[in-house]
């Protein structure tokens, strides 16, 4: 693999050092958020705890804090139709390169900040776990203490790190299960100010496979164990290298001259702009569909202008990295007007380590906060609550306010608590009139009950990876 020249390792500003056992100074986090307290008023406060309250060396620290035993549990890919469907597991897009550099469009459109949330507003936890169990119907849910995702976890990790940024999320305790459920002001909150090609790029130099043609995001579970905790991570991946030792350029089949039309219709596609969602907020469908892909393969991906090279500052990347346990990194430097000629493809499995080595004192702390959360969690008799931490020194547990939201519909939220297959969530091929097992393996979830549905390809958007101008025109429905 190629890495960037430099003296700093791979070419990458510094990771950052922890500081002892002294709380961090504040440092500014990036994108300032301002949460919206009269739309979303706040509860009851329960407790208030500051970054000087936590330990690097309490009673939490008899265990590791390095995380440990990672494994995939599941994934699933969000569809592009008007009713919220999910494919299980689903499959990432491939790593595609082109062979020869094309100018890009900079990025237009909108895009959701909580993929979940806009599709599944009622319940944005609801297909994680649908896909846990779908994958493994027998899984052990009173085995895992904590079920999260990458923005709830990134949030508390910063703030243990002393990063200053203002951020809420809702907790619910369902079994042995404490739940954390990210929070926007909208479920349907739009990324404001897109710019740059973060978006284009990855339409151009990745691919949905066949199977999962119609895409538009993929979401990974993984388990592993940290600091005496069984967890459960979700996280939107960005894609997978099929063979992570190599980086090879794809072929074209067409003409040298298709490049320019099979790279607009692809920034037109469906990943460009988010689907209408269904008004059913309570309705959702399963497609068997896709195939597991190694945590190995799995890559992060990030755009940088290359005008005035300044080495990536990886210092809030190798934190999201070792919380999510990707292993690639792919970053690329384009021109200034969308044309990338330097792209490069790292494995920064060993970097992500020493990142953690260098940071135990803050991932003490993040372990200490995550621990000073449940017991709280625990304790509570309400099991409705809510993390808000308004961008200083204070993070707060509230209730939620009025009747506040749980993580789950009730029969799903019964199936994990009760760890017992129920037969209204049992994930089987349904089967025809006359006995015989129907290829379609697509289901539909409505008031928590599976059925069959009968419109596979209903209000799919086009997939014009395999389309060319001269021969089809790009019809949408082509194939390799």
């Amino acid at each position: 693999m190629s890495s960037f020249p430099g003296s700093s390792r791979a070419g990458f500003a510094p990771r950052g050092r922890g500081r002892g056992g002294r709380a961090p100074q504040f440092t500014k986090g990036g994108e300032q958020v301002k949460l919206d307290i009269d739309k979303h008023p706040l509860g009851e406060h329960l407790r208030s705890f500051r970054n000087i309250d936590l330990s690097v060396d309490g009673d939490n620290f008899a265990r590791p804090v390095a995380i440990s035993n990672c494994e995939y549990v599941s994934s699933y890919n969000w569809l592009n139709d008007r009713v919220p469907t999910i494919a299980v597991p689903g499959k990432p897009p491939q790593w595609t390169p082109l062979q020869t550099p094309q100018r890009l469009n900079v990025d237009s459109g909108q895009y959701y900040r909580d993929a979940n949330a806009a599709k599944h507003p009622d319940h944005p936890m609801a297909p994680v776990v649908h896909a846990v169990l779908n994958t493994n119907p027998g899984f052990h849910c009173a085995d895992i203490h904590l079920f999260a995702c990458g923005s709830t976890l990134g949030n508390l990790l910063r703030f243990a790190r002393g990063i200053d940024k203002a951020f809420r999320f809702n907790i619910e305790i369902i079994g042995n299960t404490v739940f954390f459920i990210r929070k926007e002001d909208d479920p349907k909150e739009l990324i404001k100010g897109v710019k740059g090609y973060g978006h284009t790029f990855p339409e151009a130099y990745t691919t949905w496979e066949r199977e999962v043609k119609g895409s538009d995001t993929h979401q990974r579970i993984v388990r592993y164990k940290f600091a005496g905790l069984n967890c459960l991570i979700r996280f939107e991946s960005d894609g997978y290298i099929k063979d992570p030792s190599t980086t090879i350029a794809r072929p074209f089949d067409k003409a040298p001259a298709d490049e320019d039309g099979l790279l607009q219709a692809l920034q037109g596609a469906a990943i460009s702009t988010p689907s209408e969602a269904s008004s059913k907020t309570s309705e959702i469908r399963i497609k068997r569909a896709g195939s597991p892909v190694p945590q190995q393969a799995i890559f992060d991906l990030k755009t940088r202008s290359a005008r005035y090279r300044k080495d990536i500052n990886m210092s809030d990347i190798y934190p999201q990295l070792w919380l999510k346990q990707i292993p690639n990194f792919i970053v690329a430097y384009h021109d200034g007007v969308g044309l990338f000629q330097d792209v490069k493809v790292l494995d920064v499995k060993s970097e992500v380590q020493a990142w953690e080595r260098d940071n135990k004192d803050g991932i003490r702390r993040f372990a200490d906060l995550l621990h000073k959360v449940l017991d709280v969690v625990r304790s509570d008799k309400i099991g409705l609550l809510e993390v808000y931490c308004p961008g200083v020194d204070r993070l707060e547990i509230r209730t939620q306010h009025g009747e506040g939201v749980h993580a789950l519909p009730t029969k799903l939220q019964d199936r994990w608590a009760e760890d017992r297959l129920d037969a209204d969530l049992v994930y089987q091929d349904t089967l025809d009139d006359d006995g015989g097992s129907d290829d379609r393996d697509y289901y539909e979830l409505q008031g928590n009950r599976v059925l069959h549905s009968d419109d596979e390809d209903s209000d799919r958007e086009p997939d014009y990876t395999a389309c060319s101008p001269a021969d089809c025109g790009y019809c949408g429905k082509c194939t390799y």
